[in-house]
C-alpha cells in the first residue's frame, strides 16, 4: 500500500482544511483502515525491536532528537530540495564550504 502521498489521505486533509469534518473523519478511517489491513508498511530497513510501530518509533526519536525516522526523510528531503531550488541548488557547495572553514566560529556563511 502506497502510504506517502496516498490519495485518500489528501483527500481527508483537503476536506478538513475545507470545513468538512464529518467527511474528512470518515475518510480518514477508512484510509486508516487501510493502512492496518496492508500488513507491514515501514520503509525502515533496521529490523529493530520498534520496526512497524509507529507509536513507538515516532515517540523514540522524538524523545533523543538525534534524527528523524526513516518514514520521514522523503517528506523532509522532498521539501528541502524545494528549497534548495531558491538558491539554485547551491546547498550542497554551501554544505562544503562551510565544513572545509576552520577559523570561523559563530561565521553566518564564510565570507573568507
Amino acid at each position: 500500500m502506497k502510504i506517502d502521498g496516498n490519495e485518500l489521505a489528501i483527500l481527508q486533509n483537503d476536506l478538513d482544511r475545507r470545513g468538512q469534518k464529518q467527511e474528512a473523519w470518515k475518510i480518514k478511517q477508512e484510509f486508516l483502515k487501510q493502512v492496518r489491513e496492508s500488513g507491514d508498511h515501514c520503509p525502515c530497513q533496521e529490523k529493530c525491536p520498534h520496526h512497524g510501530n509507529c507509536f513507538e518509533c515516532v515517540t523514540l526519536h522524538r524523545g533523543h532528537r538525534d534524527h528523524l525516522p526513516m518514514c520521514m526523510w522523503d517528506m523532509l528531503n522532498e521539501r528541502i530540495a524545494a528549497l534548495s531550488h531558491m538558491t539554485e541548488g547551491t546547498l550542497y557547495e554551501y554544505e562544503k564550504k562551510q565544513a572545509a572553514c576552520t577559523d570561523c566560529e559563530g561565521c553566518p556563511g564564510c565570507g573568507e
